[in-house]
């Protein structure tokens, strides 16, 4: 779900996310989500990182003025951005879980026991 780990490790500062791919199922990403809202020790580690005066600059903004301005790229004009940025096949809501469920030869086995496992 969402970019790997290694684009936020890219963009972020060290220690400063969760990322659901570091974890086995949901369980276990919402049994450690549970331990640090009890434990504030685990918890404030995630904010270490603001006491070290360091942080990631992506400069953003100044990446996208930079192509916005660059007269060497093919200009591309998206009537849809949702359908441009999502792409095909991307989850969008519980009925889109419904169709992949209908549709469970789409997926690898532990993908669909997974999706099964989320529904019921």
């Amino acid at each position: 779900m969402g970019a790997s780990p290694n684009d936020y490790a890219h963009a972020a500062p060290h220690h400063s996310f969760i990322h659901v791919d570091d974890f086995e199922s949901p369980e276990k990403l919402a049994e450690y989500l549970h331990t640090l809202d009890t434990n504030d020790y685990l918890y404030n580690k995630y904010f270490e990182w603001k006491g070290t005066g360091r942080f990631i600059n992506t400069f953003f903004w100044c990446r996208v003025c930079a192509l916005l301005h660059d007269q060497s790229r093919a200009r591309h004009v998206y009537d849809d951005l949702d359908t441009w940025w999502r792409g095909p096949n991307v989850c969008i809501g519980r009925q889109r879980w419904k169709d992949v469920k209908k549709n469970k030869h789409l997926l690898s086995a532990t993908g669909f026991e997974l999706v099964s496992n989320l529904l019921t």
